[in-house]
């Protein structure tokens, strides 16, 4: 990511020069309306693919891993093999040849948490259900804890070393962990009522607030706490702890691709790049957010490689990661093979370079910027494989890294669509402005529903509750998942209010997201204060649409009480985990298939 020089102040800490950048059978037509992830069947073993050798794909082991006797394995991969014979074959873990190699056997006792775990699988994850009965006497409460965060934190925030690696390194040098483990154990009882966090939260804060050696590790625990504080509204908290993230990792190099090169295990090598992203990540979204005064990682020079993809991370066999210049490159080039982190890279910068200074430009700058803006991302868009684009393999495999790259994308699309005033978190103080009007207000005339005109902010909210089709736990979803969340929201409720295209299907879409958003607020206040927010709005700006059962004598207060008193007073009856599915479609939008039914509780907040 090119990034330039800070200020002076920040010099001291921030300022350091950065080093030069070194398949079933069907017919024709069926085959080419498949993704690439269900027709390429090419394998290799994790061992022959890091060596960049030819393997014969031979299962349960190849013969070069049986001839040089090591042990063979083979990464769940997106592109997988078909036949179900032959994946039952595959082992995708190494063999343990020792206990100290992975760990401990301790550590993989068959009683599982009391709410929803994932399967630790490459490249994201898959829900199995377990009984809430379940007792933490069956287990170590600090492996439970450390069990959360990985199944519902790490997902979105992959920084860590895998669990295993993770545990390893952690038994090897308990010293070096101590904060981070502390960090780790209070974002974990966040996902469970079994054990209070007050306690876990003051100690993370007290050690966050003391004196800490300048290590990875410590950088790793400031950026973890800041994103928690920000989920739980403790903002200036956010951005102290994010502040001295960011120095403290310019200072010992981070931001500089000898870090990691100089490290002899490519697990922790790797760890170190992401822990660098995230942390450009944390810090864009806080500047679009406005909460809090801000150290800008954009104003430090960069050359950390990318990251590789999750299941090549989750394996432990890291391959040679690319350049950003490479990446550059190849893309320039027309390649579209990378990994979802790199992907969500460059959508993030795409955020920071133009987004962000777009909503600070004087007028007479904005139509360049934005022009700018809109079309990189539809770029990005365009550019990311189809394969990829469908998040969700024949397996179940959800790719939660490229999700998030595809919601900031779309999210992004709206934010330059929606005026700068409107740009925070209240809702409710904002709302009454309006959406923006000029250059940035054009539309695109989309044949359908009554032959309205839909903006193109409308197909963004389409495009972002889209991504809801996808079953996944709602509580994996990253703690700053709210803001989006609500632009997405804005974008439907000015469409009601402002715009003229008031829809049943519309005011619908706002009561899954708030739905949506409840079920997220169980683990994060902001998200159940944006929910709550977003209420409010709905409550007081829009029209009561009656229905065809109205009668005479009923007046519009009492109907309005009656078609919001879902919305206001009751519980969203829906799980964590739940997708779009059935989503009524009432003009072409690419992507959507139409539906004619509907569930039964959808329309429990607005009658038709």
């Amino acid at each position: 990511m090119g990034m330039s020089r800070g200020s002076e102040h920040t010099a001291g800490s921030l300022s350091r020069p950065g080093s030069t950048a070194s398949s079933p059978d069907g017919s024709e037509q069926r085959v080419a309306n498949r993704s690439k992830a269900n027709i390429r069947v090419s394998l290799a073993c994790v061992q022959c693919r890091s060596k960049h050798v030819k393997c014969d794909a031979t299962l349960p082991a190849c013969n070069r891993c049986q001839q040089e006797d090591k042990p063979c394995f083979y990464a769940k991969s997106r592109r997988g093999i078909r036949d179900p014979k032959k994946r039952s074959l595959i082992s995708d873990k190494p063999p343990v040849t020792s206990r100290g190699s992975f760990l401990p056997a301790s550590n993989f006792s068959s009683a599982s948490p009391s709410v929803q775990s994932l399967h630790d699988l490459p490249s994201g994850w898959t829900v199995s259900s377990v009984s809430s009965a379940t007792t933490t006497s069956s287990r170590n409460e600090k492996d439970l804890l450390v069990d959360l965060f990985y199944t519902y934190f790490h997902p979105s925030h992959p920084c860590l070393p895998p669990k295993r690696f993770f545990y390893n390194h952690v038994e090897a040098d308990p010293d070096s962990y101590h904060f981070l483990l502390s960090v780790v154990n209070f974002c974990g009882s966040l996902y469970t009522d079994q054990i209070p966090s007050d306690d876990l939260r003051e100690a993370a804060y007290s050690a966050a607030c003391a004196s800490l050696p300048f290590t990875v590790q410590s950088v790793q625990g400031l950026l973890i706490l800041s994103i928690a504080a920000f989920g739980e509204m403790k903002f200036e908290h956010h951005a102290g702890w994010a502040n001295r993230a960011v120095t403290m990792a310019v200072e010992i190099g981070m931001n500089q691709k000898t870090l990691a090169d100089r490290t002899s295990d490519s697990v922790l090598a790797e760890s170190h790049r992401r822990t660098w992203w995230y942390l450009t990540f944390q810090d864009s979204t806080r500047n679009l957010c406005d909460v809090g005064p801000t150290l800008s990682i954009a104003d430090v020079e960069s050359d950390v490689d990318l990251p590789c993809e999750e299941w090549e991370y989750e394996s432990g066999i890291i391959p040679q990661p690319i350049s950003q210049s490479q990446y550059e490159t190849q893309v320039n080039l027309g390649q579209s093979e990378f990994s979802s982190m790199a992907y969500l890279i460059e959508i993030c910068k795409i955020q920071t370079d133009l987004v962000i200074p777009y909503q600070e430009a004087s007028e007479d700058k904005k139509l360049e910027i934005f022009e700018r803006a809109d079309s990189r991302i539809c770029d990005w868009l365009r550019r990311v494989p189809k394969w990829k684009m469908n998040l969700v393999d024949p397996d179940g495999v959800v790719d939660i890294v490229l999700y998030h790259g595809i919601a900031i994308a779309h999210v992004n699309r709206l934010r330059l669509r929606q005026s700068a005033p409107r740009s925070g978190l209240n809702i409710r103080e904002y709302f009454p402005l309006g959406p923006a009007k000029g250059p940035d207000r054009k539309g695109q005339m989309v044949k359908g529903f009554g032959w309205n005109s839909h903006p193109i902010d409308i197909q963004a909210a389409n495009g972002y509750c889209d991504l809801f089709r996808h079953p996944f736990p709602t509580k994996s979803l990253r703690a700053v998942f709210a803001t989006g969340t609500l632009r997405v929201a804005l974008a439907y409720l000015d469409a009601c209010v402002f715009l003229g295209l008031d829809s049943p299907v519309f005011r619908e879409r706002i009561n899954r997201l708030v739905q949506i958003l409840t079920a997220h607020g169980e683990t994060w206040p902001l998200s159940r204060k944006i929910a709550e927010d977003i209420k409010v709005v709905a409550k007081e700006y829009l029209t009561p649409r009656i229905s065809q059962s109205w009668r005479p004598g009923i007046s519009e207060s009492e109907a309005w009480v009656a078609v919001t008193s879902s919305i206001l007073h009751e519980t969203p009856n829906i799980t964590t985990n739940f997708g779009f599915e059935p989503y009524q479609q009432v003009y072409q939008v690419p992507g959507w298939t139409a539906n004619d039914s509907w569930p039964a509780n959808i329309t429990d907040i607005y009658q038709a």
